[in-house]
């Protein structure tokens, strides 16, 4: 990485959502891939490898070179990914499915009750959360926390009317954000049953983070609480989407309404427009911290880069409707409904948005001017 790069970057003298260079986002890109299929899920590992997988279960692992290391059919859409060195587990429509992670040849899969919607790893074994949807009545009518070693033997599963919304590791402990009718949240531990903790407000919980030594939920009122149950925030929506910042937070609602604030839950700088489909934290070099958020119409997708200190936008791209976001601090990666799998590079996109900020600094020369006054007066006397 080479964080000098960020240093000569001139920084509009406001904040609030700005185009400083407003780099082609496109442009900038590291690597550019297909899945072959709609992009239901990206995500990066710290050495640099990046998962994709598809809305028909098609999964690809690149290696930090861009190399195809080996390619998997799951058979269903694949909505969450969980690796380490044992195995990579992937939710695949009903089932949670085992992959070898050098060769992506099936250990093993597992059939749970409902839809399979999540999956992470937890002192050497899976946590998974599954849910039944009624369409008649339009909601979750049961849902499920189960817990697996490696082998995919089941050690235990809990059943509950609640959707567990969010599973989220802090410390040594596990939590998991709670739905109607309970709401609030349930502390893990290694066996059922688990303590249940009040939210403030009586409210589901539909999003959560970790990380920086404190846990955030999102709930459907616009709150945003702590797992101390302090109430930070008030937005104007429900909280569909939650990242930690180096300092401070990013909630966005299903309104579109994006903002950031402190630790303490003072608004910094916010953003407004299309639906937020993804957001995420990502590539961050010296000071400088960047935040990315995919917003989509009904025809079109914008995947925009904050400056996530005082919100101004450092570059953009039109894309089709973005699905997913991963990033580390030297990778971030977006997955799209055409199948495009994109990603950025820390050490490229600082060279490239420096070389914008050095492009627009530099004086117009006098041939390029008076080639300007020209086609102005041509333009004028017609």
């Amino acid at each position: 990485m080479e964080p000098h790069l960020f240093q000569s970057i001139k920084r509009p003298p406001y904040g609030g959502e700005l185009l400083a260079s407003n780099m082609d986002l496109r442009g900038a890109t590291w690597m550019v891939r297909s899945l072959g299929e709609s992009v239901s899920m990206v995500h990066v590992m710290e050495n640099g490898d990046v998962f994709a997988g598809g809305w028909d279960g098609h999964l690809i692992r690149w290696d930090e070179e861009g190399n195809v290391r080996w390619t998997a059919q799951t058979g269903n859409r694949i909505s969450a990914l969980a690796v380490n060195e044992q195995a990579v587990v992937v939710t695949s429509g009903l089932h949670l499915v085992a992959l070898d992670p050098g060769t992506g040849e099936q250990r093993w899969k597992v059939a749970l009750e409902g839809s399979a919607d999540d999956v992470r790893w937890w002192n050497d074994a899976l946590l998974a959360v599954s849910s039944v949807y009624d369409i008649e009545h339009n909601d979750f009518i049961e849902s499920a926390l189960w817990k697996f070693d490696v082998d995919g033997e089941c050690l235990w599963v809990e059943r509950m009317d609640e959707r567990p919304w969010s599973v989220l590791e802090l410390g040594d402990e596990c939590y998991a954000g709670l739905g109607r009718p309970r709401c609030g949240w349930l502390t893990l531990s290694d066996e059922p049953p688990f303590e249940h903790h009040l939210p403030p407000t009586s409210y589901p919980v539909m999003s959560g983070v970790s990380g920086r030594e404190r846990l955030l939920f999102g709930q459907t009122d616009g709150s945003v609480v702590d797992h101390k149950s302090t109430v930070l925030s008030t937005e104007s929506g429900a909280v569909e989407h939650l990242n930690l910042l180096s300092q401070g937070f990013a909630a966005s609602t299903d309104e579109g309404h994006l903002a950031v604030r402190s630790d303490e839950g003072k608004l910094r700088w916010e953003s407004k427009g299309d639906p937020i489909t993804a957001q995420h934290r990502g590539l961050i070099a010296d000071e400088t911290n960047l935040f990315w958020v995919a917003r989509a119409s009904e025809v079109t997708g914008q995947l925009s880069v904050y400056d996530s200190g005082d919100g101004s936008i450092l570059a953009s791209t039109a894309l089709s409707r973005v699905r997913s976001i991963s990033s580390t601090e030297t990778r971030t990666a977006v997955g799209c409904d055409d199948g495009e799998v994109l990603v950025w590079d820390s050490t490229l996109f600082a060279r490239r948005l420096n070389q914008e900020s050095t492009s627009n600094d530099e004086p117009v020369s006098d041939r390029k001017a008076a080639l300007q006054a020209k086609l102005l007066a041509l333009r004028q006397s017609k």
